[in-house]
């Protein structure tokens, strides 16, 4: 079933035990004031009606069976009752053995007379309800001892307020049933209203499981259940567009990695290759070309070393591998990265700027790694000429190194990949002969987030490029 069926029915069902207990409760208020009012009505006629039997008793009946009753303003009745009786009104008198010993019937009516029970309890007036001797109606009993040990009974015909009752049940049926067609029409047309978004929201996320990740739940009214589920709904889908994009861009980026180490790998192991063949046709009888071969062949597998072991250490940070920590001191090793960068280019200004140590918790061989990158990133991609300062300071809750140059700078492009695994910057920057393998910038970055730490690079004043390093102290 349907949430809608269920809503329509469930509000349906309410309505209905509703409108049931206010018409049984009713019901029973309006029976009960009829049938009290019947018993007023048997108590006020006690005394008549056994006056009336008393004087039936010694009066002689007329030849049409009735009873003639006393003049009143010197005028006789035809055949009533000196006293207001309900029509059908019946009086019995009891001897103590349960015989009747009088009894009227009907005043000048033909009610079938009540089926009265044999015995009746005496002890305090009574009320009971009975069938007519013909079962056509009911009567009202009122059964009280007299003075003289005998029994009065009399009994009030039920018919108007059968009648009235019945007309009560069938009204109140009548109404009971209009009053729940209207409400489940309201109901109905309500949670169609109220479902309707719901309904959008289906035929959105149909959509969105098609492939359009761009469409969103238009009603968003907070002020609602439906408009905050709306809300929800469009969050969650604007979550799991950026992770579909993120995912996008991480197999791109995978596809690009995948495709720039096989380039690599392919270069160093091609010329092998070549050098190879060249050994085969004869080159090991030269003793020239036999030394030449044997040296780029060794270059070339040193550079594959060199790449292989940079995949495989970018690929263990990436697994989140442990580091071994102690307190390390950047300022020191910003010193020796300076002085093996003097060393290994004489000719360049390689300046530190480090007025006091600054320690961090760190891995201190990774550490030096990340200098030393930079370090050499700055002197291998700007020209001979241009300076290059390290600085290192304590910030507080960080500790900053930044390795600036006055070289060409980077784009804006090229400041948005320059840490992705073997993007080349080839505008604007120049490469020295020979070059590295591509992973410097982006196994800085992979030690610097296994560090907790910050990488970024921003343009310089007046020209170059600032490549800063934070960490957690």
């Amino acid at each position: 079933m349907s949430l809608r069926a269920r809503l329509i029915v469930g509000l349906v069902v309410v309505v209905l035990a509703g409108l049931a207990g206010a018409n049984v409760t009713t019901f029973l208020v309006v029976r009960g004031y009829l049938v009290d009012r019947i018993d007023d009505q048997l108590v006020q006629a006690a005394d008549p009606v056994s006056h009336e039997i008393e004087r039936q008793r010694t009066t002689a009946p007329n030849a049409d069976g009735t009873y003639p009753y006393p003049s009143r303003d010197d005028r006789r009745d035809r055949g009533l009752p000196p006293t207001s009786f309900p029509p059908g009104t019946y009086g019995e008198i009891r001897d103590e053995d349960g015989t009747a010993s009088s009894l009227v019937l009907g005043f000048g009516t033909s009610y079938a007379p009540p089926a009265l029970p044999e015995k009746v309890d005496t002890t305090e007036t009574s009320f009971l309800s009975v069938d007519s001797t013909d079962g056509a109606f009911r009567y009202r009993v009122m059964a009280q001892a007299l003075d003289d040990d005998h029994v009065l009974l009399i009994a009030i015909p039920m018919t108007s307020t059968d009648q009235a009752l019945n007309d009560l049940r069938t009204t109140s049926v009548a109404v009971s049933a209009a009053v729940v067609l209207v409400v489940a029409a309201i109901a109905f047309w309500l949670v169609r209203l109220g479902l309707r978004p719901l309904d959008g929201m289906a035929a959105t996320a149909g959509e969105i499981a098609a492939g359009n990740l761009t469409r969103r739940v238009e009603h968003t009214d907070n002020r609602t259940e439906v408009g905050r589920l709306g809300t929800a709904l469009n969050q969650m889908l604007g979550s799991l567009e950026e992770a579909f994009a993120e995912q996008k861009a991480s197999e791109e980026q995978l596809r690009r990695f995948v495709a720039d180490a096989s380039h690599e790998l392919r270069t160093p192991l091609t010329s092998i290759r070549g050098y190879a063949e060249l050994f085969r046709r004869g080159a090991d009888q030269r003793p020239e070309d036999l030394a030449k071969v044997m040296r780029r062949v060794d270059e070339e597998s040193a550079r594959m070393s060199v790449l292989v072991e940079e995949l495989l250490l970018l690929a263990r940070l990436n697994q989140g591998r442990p580091l071994d920590r102690a307190p390390v001191d950047i300022a020191q090793l910003a010193q020796d990265a300076v002085d093996d960068a003097r060393v290994v280019a004489p000719g360049r200004t390689v300046e530190l700027v480090a007025p006091e140590p600054v320690y961090v918790h760190g891995d201190e061989a990774r550490l030096r790694q990340v200098i030393a990158n930079l370090v050499t990133n700055a002197i291998n991609h700007t020209p001979a000429d241009s300076p290059v300062t390290v600085t290192v300071r304590d910030e507080g809750m960080r500790a900053l190194l930044e390795v600036a140059d006055l070289g060409p700078g980077l784009t804006t492009e090229d400041a948005q990949h320059v840490f992705e695994p073997f993007y080349r910057v080839d505008k604007g920057r120049v490469r020295s002969k020979g070059g590295g393998t591509g992973l410097g910038l982006a196994i800085v970055k992979a030690i610097v987030e296994a560090h907790a730490g910050s990488v970024a690079t921003r343009a310089n004043v007046p020209h170059g490029a600032v490549f800063s390093v934070a960490l957690p102290v």
